[in-house]
């Protein structure tokens, strides 16, 4: 059985009985539980915030490797349309594209840490 009451008729009870001496004990550990389970609902609001934040940045992140890397495809394409490159073309083209692939890696890592959806309790 679940009774629905919520904060502020607990607060309504406690304030109708507080001059009940047997039920003081109760009543001090019901506002003590309902104190504690305010807390955990903010806490548990500030985290879900702090995590959409995250998710936006990480989203930014990825909208960003994926303008980078059709931009490096482009380049990569016009170098061999080109013809040959130097070796400091070349060098300079692998560096960006191993760069690239790390930041990938880094994001992908972030990414499987943070569950897709949200978890419901």
């Amino acid at each position: 059985m679940k009774i629905d009451i919520d904060h502020a008729e607990i607060a309504l009870i406690i304030s109708a009985l507080k001059d009940a001496p047997s039920l003081k004990p109760i009543l001090t550990k019901l506002e003590t539980i309902m104190a504690t389970q305010k807390e955990l609902a903010d806490a548990l609001t500030t985290a879900n915030a702090a995590l959409t934040a995250i998710a936006t940045e990480v989203d930014k992140v990825g909208t960003e490797t994926d303008t980078l890397n059709a931009a490096i495809n482009n380049l990569t394409a016009i170098i061999s349309a080109g013809g040959a490159t130097t070796p400091e073309v070349d060098a300079a083209l692998a560096a960006l594209q191993t760069s690239v692939d790390s930041i990938t890696a880094k994001v992908k890592a972030v990414d499987e840490k943070v569950p897709d959806s949200p978890v419901t309790p």
